[in-house]
């Protein structure tokens, strides 16, 4: 078996580690950064949509509200003119029958 008679030289010298362990942190320091950002943004986003859904639910509850009235407030008006309606077509209808009884009374 051969021996090697010589010292492997070192892979990196100590300026080059202190660099490359610099690198390293200042790469995650940035990564740490940008993660934070991140999460900054979409808390800020979530908080304004949840605030827009929100307010779109309350305007939509609102105007559906204000339809529900106008739609009853139209049944009402419809209820009363068929009411009167009828009230109108039974008066008619007893006047017919009057009239009809009168012409049969003035012809005899």
């Amino acid at each position: 078996m051969a021996t090697l008679s010589v010292k492997p030289s070192q892979r990196f010298q100590l300026p080059d580690w202190h660099t490359n362990s610099y690198l390293l942190s200042t790469n995650a320091q940035l990564q740490r950064d940008a993660s934070h950002q991140i999460r900054q943004e979409a808390r800020v986003l979530r908080n304004e949509t949840n605030n827009q859904t929100i307010w779109d639910e309350h305007d939509n509850r609102t105007r559906l509200v204000e339809r529900i009235d106008t739609v009853n407030r139209w049944k009402e008006m419809l209820d009363k003119c068929l009411t009167d309606l009828d009230a109108e077509i039974d008066a008619l209808t007893q006047r017919r029958g009057f009239t009809i009884l009168a012409r049969l009374f003035s012809n005899s």
